[in-house]
């Protein structure tokens, strides 16, 4: 069991999905109309010992036309452990094809499926093997039961147990913006953020100028523990540093270029104390889609950047548009 002062950041949140309600007749499902939507569920929960989580109105009957999808978070190098009360009642069907919790080891609602669980038997201890488990509760147009209540704490992930307790995290966030610019793992010693021999975990907030998007491009990338997720990796967020916007996450030998839908990027690097020669650079350019108009340049890529990035050494563009003709200007 692991106390809240080792736990040095938990996060359990709630993301709350809308789908459109639905009814049973016989063993086929009938789907409303689209413009009818699942009532929102659930409760935000952040506790450092672990949490309490339960179906709409529990032990009363859950309302119908419900769809509640639960992130667990652990601290680097912590486990989750799930627990379902005895009292438990999700309306019975074959392989759960209604009334249903779904686990996944994970994340997201592609992660690993653990199982998915109804009836009457509460389901068996659920371990992670990450920091991650994602749950999902749904309820169709009727037949309700009681429905569940749940409980996680977190224990150290058994990978790591010759490296003990994680020491606390340094604040480590960098704010960047304009046309473009250069983030790099370098600029944690240079502004002092943490030390050589600390772990990291620091966000880069790249803030793009109105109504443009951003492109971001590897200049340099190595992880020093490959392939090991748990202890390097470099993720790019879209829109928010929130893990459904998680655009992309490194941590092989390979980081390949990343377009953003909103003007807001989110770089994280996580290392730790064992991993801190992980480093990466990486270019962002913000630029507008066609037509290009006013101080821009068209990337022929359904790109318009800012002119003051033509022929300045650097390929802002996704193929070299802007850097192909530069020494033909120079000699004119």
């Amino acid at each position: 069991m692991i106390h809240g002062r080792s736990l040095i950041h938990i996060v359990a949140s709630l993301i709350i999905l809308h789908f459109s309600g639905a009814t049973k007749k016989g063993t086929e499902k009938q789907t409303t109309s689209e413009t009818q939507k699942a009532v929102q569920c659930g409760t935000w929960t952040k506790h450092a010992d672990g949490g309490i989580f339960t179906s709409p109105n529990y032990p009363s009957k859950y309302p119908p036309d419900r769809e509640c999808v639960y992130i667990i978070e652990a601290a680097p190098r912590q486990c989750i452990e799930l627990y379902f009360d005895e009292k438990y009642s999700i309306e019975p069907s074959w392989e759960c094809k209604f009334d249903h919790i779904e686990v996944r080891d994970g994340p997201f609602g592609f992660s690993p499926i653990i199982g998915r669980f109804c009836g009457q038997q509460n389901p068996p201890v659920i371990k992670s093997s990450g920091r991650f488990l994602w749950i999902k509760f749904f309820a169709d147009g009727e037949l309700e039961s009681m429905g569940f209540s749940a409980r996680y704490n977190f224990t150290p992930d058994p990978d790591f147990k010759d490296l003990g307790v994680l020491k606390p995290l340094p604040a480590c966030e960098f704010e960047m913006g304009g046309p473009e610019g250069i983030v790099e793992s370098i600029q944690i010693l240079k502004e002092g953020k943490a030390s050589a021999s600390e772990a990291v975990d620091c966000k880069w907030y790249i803030r793009a100028p109105p109504r443009s998007k951003i492109y971001l491009r590897f200049l340099d990338y190595e992880m020093q523990n490959s392939n090991e997720c748990k202890r390097n990796f470099v993720a790019v967020y879209d829109g928010s540093s929130s893990v459904e916007d998680l655009k992309a996450k490194f941590c092989s030998t390979v980081a390949n270029d990343v377009m953003l839908r909103t003007g807001l990027g989110v770089i994280r690097m996580w290392a730790d104390e064992g991993s801190r020669s992980s480093r990466f650079q990486m270019l962002f350019t913000s630029f507008q889609e066609p037509p290009c108009e006013g101080n821009t340049f068209f990337c022929h890529s359904n790109m318009c950047i800012n002119n003051t990035l033509v022929c300045n050494g650097l390929q802002n563009c996704v193929y070299p548009w802007d850097e192909n003709h530069c020494k033909d200007q120079t000699a004119s």
